[in-house]
């Protein structure tokens, strides 16, 4: 089996598909390395959709003054790209650790999903909780105080290890959870140190571990 047959097999998109289909699917894509903070997609960029094959790339966006606001991280699996939306996009997205990408033609990737219903509605929900997340994650910007931004993004990042317990294992630096928030380093920096030292995380081997119930409570 070729590579980039391979890693196409290993997505949940496509998991489910006959052999067939998934070679008639890996002809239509182009594959590409990316090293970590290279840009891969820019504001203007309108004729190609980009799937995440291995590694993490973020989705962010620039102020007018050049600060840098991230949106959102995606994980192997995940779409991006312009799919049809009014206007120009002012998202960049860029490898945080070096990635393999696909990439399609936009016309050609409409007439797959078209093609493959079961297909189209694994798109869709993907999309949906990501487009549901965001928006959890932008209205916390909006109404919450800095101490309530981040706890609900802890517990948006954490990942499920047992019962009302979550880890968080990927490696943010406070600075990039601070774009993600709309605050200061040194404020994301001071929070933490105050949810340490008062046993509500707990940091082991560079991983954030925190019962999520009671991180819930704090959020309110």
């Amino acid at each position: 089996m070729n590579k980039k047959l391979w890693y196409i097999q290993q997505l949940d998109l496509f998991k489910d598909l006959a052999k067939d289909k998934l070679h008639k699917i890996e002809s239509l894509f182009a594959m590409k390395e990316y090293s970590k903070r290279e840009v891969i997609f820019e504001p203007g960029d309108r004729d190609k959709v980009f799937l995440v094959k291995t590694g993490q790339v973020e989705l962010f966006q620039l102020t007018p003054s050049g600060k840098k606001t991230i949106i959102e991280r995606l994980r192997p699996g995940s779409l991006f790209g312009d799919l049809g939306s009014e206007g120009s996009s002012e998202i960049f997205v860029e490898a945080t650790v070096d990635s393999y990408v696909c990439s399609l033609e936009k016309n050609n990737f409409f007439t797959l999903i078209s093609q493959y219903p079961d297909l189209s509605e694994k798109l869709m929900k993907q999309l949906f909780n990501r487009l549901l997340s965001v928006e959890k994650r932008m209205s916390s910007v909006a109404a919450d105080n800095a101490f309530q931004r981040l706890v609900k993004l802890l517990l948006s990042l954490g990942k499920p290890k047992s019962e009302d317990y979550m880890e968080i294992s990927d490696k943010f630096t406070h600075e990039e959870l601070a774009q993600m928030l709309g605050i200061s380093r040194q404020t994301v920096t001071t929070l933490i140190n105050q949810l340490e030292k008062k046993g509500h995380i707990k940091r082991s081997k560079k991983m954030l571990q925190f019962n999520s119930s009671h991180l819930e409570q704090l959020s309110s």
